[in-house]
């Protein structure tokens, strides 16, 4: 009976313990926004690690994001990576941690970042955009076109995905590809000055 009474005792403690803790966390995420509003990025970091908990993967992600705030870029992919360590299919602190890696123009990182979250999400039009961005101011156009393709097939009418397939083509001298793209590009802005002078010139 003793022994029944003494685990009930050390749960109830563990469940209070346990309460507190998440109360203390809730406090310091919601003294971190406020502090982020007024742009105070260290003061809401140092109240994110009182409460810090190595395993608690909404710690890791919102210290990443306040330490690319603060323009601390490295101590940001610690935590973002710590994040993505807990939760591997996270999309989001992946795209937490392109952010300092961009910041810091590791392109070749952010490239592997952005396939990372395509095996995940192969239809996630941002990433395939960027991707096919890089790959275009890479000059590697045949890869570009797959990527940028691939946004224009949910997204037909995108203004800027048809600019970028567009510039696409004519980096390649496709001039006649170039003004399709071109074309549909400007009639989703027909005040677009940018693609009326690049048509001018084709």
């Amino acid at each position: 009976m003793r022994n029944k009474i003494t685990t009930l005792v050390i749960a109830m403690s563990i469940t209070l313990l346990s309460k507190a803790q998440d109360e203390k966390v809730l406090a310091a995420l919601s003294s971190s926004y406020a502090g982020e509003t007024k742009q105070e990025y260290l003061a809401s970091i140092v109240t994110l690690e009182n409460v810090y908990d190595p395993n608690s993967y909404l710690l890791n992600l919102r210290l990443g994001w306040l330490n690319y705030l603060k323009k601390d870029y490295e101590k940001s992919m610690t935590y973002y990576k710590k994040a993505i360590a807990l939760e591997p299919k996270s999309i989001e602190a992946r795209l937490g941690y392109v952010s300092p890696t961009s910041a810091l123009e590791k392109w070749d990182d952010v490239l592997k970042t952005y396939k990372e979250i395509l095996a995940i999400d192969p239809n996630n039009t941002v990433v395939n955009y960027r991707v096919g961005y890089i790959y275009y101011y890479r000059k590697n156009f045949v890869e570009a076109e797959k990527y940028i393709a691939s946004v224009l097939k949910l997204y037909p009418f995108d203004y800027d995905t048809n600019a970028l397939l567009g510039a696409n083509y004519l980096a390649q001298g496709k001039i006649k590809e170039a003004k399709k793209y071109y074309n549909i590009a400007l009639a989703y802005n027909p005040n677009s000055k940018e693609i009326q002078e690049i048509l001018k010139k084709l």
